[in-house]
């Protein structure tokens, strides 16, 4: 099926086009106001997918236009964009544009996110009014725009990621994780960091330079990959402006930035020599105002040059070039804290060099329309310090070494290499630092084929990317090696690079039945990561994704009539989300088994023995990447200006990655303090030396009166863990309904009302069969624990967890336009907020009910865990030991144990996990609460404008109840405290 969907897009995409005449559509693009020509306006057919760029005395011209509808549009920033069905029958000329000023003397402002009309999918914009409005400082502050969104009060200090229908990090799936971010084209990347799977943090994005924000929460086209929950594509300005300056300020943060967009003239020949935005920003936020010196700070350059080249040879094709550079300098600190311990500190720094290229070339042939190149290269550095004070009372050992073996500690000073280091007693700082640089590239290469057959308009888009990611980071390393905690070299450097080949497929059918039109799109994506020097090689995965509108009613045909929008879309797809390295390569593990525990001497030193085994992660042939199918139904409707839209959607995510571990068997040999009983060498002439092969001790007399001396010693067995990535074999599921209702405008106060909300629910239950040991205790005989047991969802009291919630905002905005200001109150409610932990198996009983804390067998009387009034109790399915690894009955040998063999019992008890307090599997449901915003924008003439806002205004410090602990608590957990700020733009 695969090969027959490719065959029919190419062969599509290359049929011969229907030889007709063509013809150009030329005129100029004028400010409303002042009759000026407007420079720099992209001007695009849209269903033909021509352009062309007004010169400086705004005129355009786009030649081998086919004839036929088509809907032509004008977009310049500083101007509110326009669109307009025209009909192409011959050569137009003279076609005027008028363009309005964005600002607020127009009759309209919106300062909430805006429905994407042209999508067939759910997709959502908020452009620079709104963001102005509520005076973002970071971009993951318009998801309070969203429907259903929650306002959060700003705040860099801490790392912030976009998440999109989702409840957080908290969910199964690594829903963050899987949310891509681009700005200007250029995708930002977490991929080659070494950790826990997260998406990337946008603390280092620079808000003031935003022009607006996309968010595409539903099925995305297959041009983007390497996600599965949502893309986010942040746009910067582009064009001429005028200086620009801001200045904003709140409790906890300052702001200042500056930005020009420089019209560079003409060359010699008369031709534009292009546009320059510069923007520089500085923006310092600290924790709190109780401690202002835990801080971060922001210091960001970037600079865009656009131009396009339309002269000679490219007169009848332009090419379009876009360049960006920007740098971020800055980071988290605490060194200035005074509230910290005496020169302790945190350092992490935030910087990043972010480069992209786009050429767009319109070549306008029978069998190719446009023609784009982009390449693009992001370059973080996260270089982080921790300095620490220690202090102890006897000597202490800090354990480097990477290699197998049995190794004795000794003095940094005889053996600067030493496994294992001997750190006296005493009081000392150490600074430990983390070298993490990932780097992220791209270059991708598409073309599409854009043609009209009567009533039938169709675009075909075809792309091949290449991406790679890698890090140049050393690693965790350490100023002062002889004061050192434990930690291990690992180089990231070291690691291979991943790339991933990409190609894709997607045509874009409209078709006009009557007065209707039904828009269908379809593609697929096929990608290949490539990881050269790893066990993983090559591997493939295909991602098909189909979108449908159908609709009923037009606005522009039904201006007089009661429904004049009707429309409705369906999207079904597959998105795939690449492993990061913490996933492929996350960083080795060792076990640190004590061998060896000597006498401790008058100087309070103490010479311990280990046995170092490194456990680095093991390849899994198994290993899937993870992907998301998402399917989704909306509704869109216009009845008499009461606009509502309706989306609901249900979303599987599949082989989420995690890591799995599992454990063997080991033998070493130990010795105790006893064993020294028998030594007569004095304890503080004892030199110890261990063998490392046999572990075998043997102690020298330092002054040489007295011959060596072997210790005896005791053959250990016990269980040691081993981890691998894997995949979770059972879905997560994420379903919900998103709402807008905007109610017609109420025009003797120019008032507008939102009510916008979303439903969300999610359920997660893990299936897999994980083994757990607790290496840290001992049996009952006081030997290493020799039982594994494997459990149904883990080893944890729960194995799932349901939520669900439900949220709605009122927005009311009242806009004056003769004193150019709008108000904005928003009331956000929490209407259900639902959640409960599972303990679920197939085909059996994963927990039960116990009478008792103290007991380790089901109630009598049986019952529910959910009835969340008793403890619970989760067995093991099966168990093995370190002399039989054949799978056992964990229950009936329990049982039988408690009768008939107390060590046993006293083991396999250690195995039962019980719950702590009564109501752990208890219905969850937070009462109802509440908040409200208020916003204020003021612009005073063309030269600035002010804004205010206070979150959380009538400082709601109320409680909310909780079903599961029958117990209120303060609401300030959920809703932002009273919170304020001011931001100040000028213009000249």
């Amino acid at each position: 099926m695969k090969h027959v969907l490719v065959t029919y897009f190419f062969l599509l995409a290359i049929l011969p086009a229907v030889h007709a005449q063509t013809f150009s559509v030329s005129g100029r693009v004028l400010d409303r106001k002042t009759g000026e020509p407007v420079e720099f306006v992209a001007v695009i057919l849209k269903d033909s997918r021509q352009w062309a760029v007004a010169d400086a005395d705004g005129r355009f011209t786009i030649g081998n236009v086919y004839p036929g509808e088509n809907v032509i549009s004008a977009s310049c920033l500083g101007y509110v964009p326009v669109e307009k069905n025209i009909t192409v029958r011959g050569d137009i000329t003279g076609y005027e544009i008028f363009m309005d000023e964005d600002n607020l003397m127009l009759e309209s402002v919106v300062v909430t996110a805006q429905d994407n009309g042209n999508s067939a999918t759910t997709s959502r914009i908020v452009d620079r009014t709104a963001l102005d409005h509520v005076q973002m400082l970071n971009v993951t502050d318009i998801a309070g725009l969203l429907p259903g969104g929650t306002t959060s009060n700003p705040s860099l200090t801490s790392a912030h990621r976009f998440e999109i229908r989702s409840g957080g990090a908290a969910e199964s799936g690594n829903p963050i994780f899987s949310t891509a971010v681009e700005v200007d084209g250029v995708r930002l990347s977490n991929n080659a960091s070494f950790g826990d799977a997260a998406g990337v943090t946008t603390n280092n994005i620079a808000s003031s330079n935003v022009e607006s924000v996309e968010v595409i929460s539903g099925v995305a086209s297959v041009e983007y990959g390497d996600m599965s929950s949502g893309i986010v594509k942040i746009n910067t300005r582009k064009g001429v402006t005028p200086y620009m300056v801001t200045l904003s300020t709140n409790p906890r943060t300052k702001q200042v930035s500056l930005s020009k967009g420089f019209s560079l003239g003409e060359s010699r020949s008369g031709a534009s020599a292009g546009v320059l935005n510069a923007s520089l920003e500085y923006t310092r936020a600290i924790s709190s105002q109780m401690s202002p010196y835990s801080s971060y700070d922001r210091k960001q350059l970037s600079l865009t040059y656009s131009n396009t080249f339309s002269r000679g040879a490219l007169a009848q094709t332009p090419l379009r070039l876009s360049a960006s550079l920007t740098g971020n300098l800055g980071g988290y600190d605490t060194k200035a804290d005074p509230d910290t311990f005496l020169d302790t500190y945190t350092r992490q720094r935030d910087n990043v060099y972010r480069g992209g290229v786009t050429l767009g070339w319109l070549l306008s042939k029978p069998w190719i329309t446009n023609l784009e190149l982009k390449a693009s290269a992001v370059y973080n550095d996260r270089q982080s310090a921790v300095r620490t004070n220690y202090s102890n009372a006897a000597g202490t050992v800090a354990l480097h070494g990477t290699q197998e073996g049995y190794y004795v500690a000794g003095d940094y000073a005889d053996d600067p290499s030493a496994a294992v280091i001997l750190i006296p007693r005493g009081y000392w700082y150490n600074t430990m630092r983390t070298d993490d640089r990932p780097l992220n590239y791209k270059v991708s290469l598409k073309a599409d084929w854009a043609r009209s057959f009567g009533k039938v308009n169709n675009k075909v888009k075809i792309g091949a990317e290449w991406s790679g990611e890698g890090n140049f980071g050393t690693g965790q390393y350490s100023d002062d090696m002889s004061t050192a905690p434990t930690f291990r070299e690992y180089r990231y450097c070291d690691t291979p690079f991943m790339n991933n080949a990409a190609v894709y497929l997607e045509d874009n059918v409209t078709i006009h039945l009557g007065s209707t039109r039904l828009n269908l799109i379809a593609g697929v994506r096929n990608d290949n990561t490539i990881i050269r020097g790893s066990a993983y090689g090559t591997t493939s995965s295909w991602s098909p994704r189909f979108n449908a509108k159908y609709t009923v009613f037009s606005p522009e045909d039904r201006v007089d009539r009661t429904v004049k929008e009707l429309s409705f879309r369906a999207s079904w797809g597959v998105s795939v989300k690449l492993p990061s390295y913490g996933v492929l390569y996350p960083e080795p593990t060792y076990q640190d088994i004590r061998v060896f525990t000597p006498t401790t001497g008058s100087d309070g030193n103490a010479y311990y023995a280990y046995y170092i085994l490194p456990r680095t992660i093991e390849y899994n042939a198994d290993l899937r990447w993870q992907k998301s199918k998402q399917t989704e139904i909306g509704m869109d409707i216009d009845l008499d200006g009461y606009r509502i839209s309706l989306a609901a959607y249900y979303s599987r995510t599949l082989d989420s990655y995690r890591i799995t571990t599992d454990y063997e068997r080991f033998t070493y040999n130990y010795t105790d303090q006893s064993d020294l009983d028998a030594c007569t060498i004095p304890v503080d002439d004892r030199q110890y030396e261990v063998d490392g092969k046999t572990g075998i001790v043997t102690v020298y007399d330092r002054t040489g009166a007295m011959s060596p001396q072997t210790l005896t010693y005791a053959t250990r067995e016990s269980f040691v863990s081993k981890r691998y990535a894997d995949n979770d074999v059972s879905p997560v599921t994420r379903y919900g309904i998103e709402w807008v209702v905007d109610f017609k405008r109420i025009r003797p106060i120019n008032t507008t009302i939102r009510l916008d909300g979303a439903f969300y629910g999610y359920r997660s239950v893990d299936r897999n069969i994980t083994a757990y040991c607790p290496t840290s205790v001992t049996s009952a005989d006081g030997t290493p624990f020799k039982y594994v047991g494997f459990y149904y969802g883990g080893n944890s009291i729960s194995n799932g967890t349901e939520s669900r919630r439900l949220n709605t905002n009122l927005t009311v905005t009242t806009h004056i336009p003769k004193v150019r200001m709008v108000i904005s109150l928003k009331l956000e409610a929490s209407l259900l907020r639902y959640s409960r932990f599972l303990s679920e198996m197939d085909g059996g009983q994963r927990s039960y009910v116990l009478s008792g804390r103290t007991d380790y067998f089901p109630a009598e009387d049986g019952g529910s865990i959910y009835d969340g009034d008793s403890y619970t109790v989760t067995y093991p399915l099966y168990y093995v030991s370190y002399d039989d690894l054949s799978p056992r009955n964990f229950y009936e040998d329990f049982v039988w144990a408690r009768d008939n063999a107390p060590q046993l019992y006293s083991d396999l008890s250690r195995l039962a996990v019980k719950s702590s307090y009564t109501y752990y599997f208890a219905k969850d449901r937070i009462s109802p609460y509440f908040s409200a915003n208020i916003s204020v924008t003021k612009e005073i003439g063309d030269i600035a404008s002010i804004s205010f806002y206070a979150n959380n205004f009538f400082n709601n410090h109320g409680q909310v109840y909780s079903t599961r602990t029958e117990r209120w608590s303060s609401v300030s957990s959920y809703i932002p405290g009273f919170f304020y700020g001011l931001s100040l733009r000028l213009k000249f």
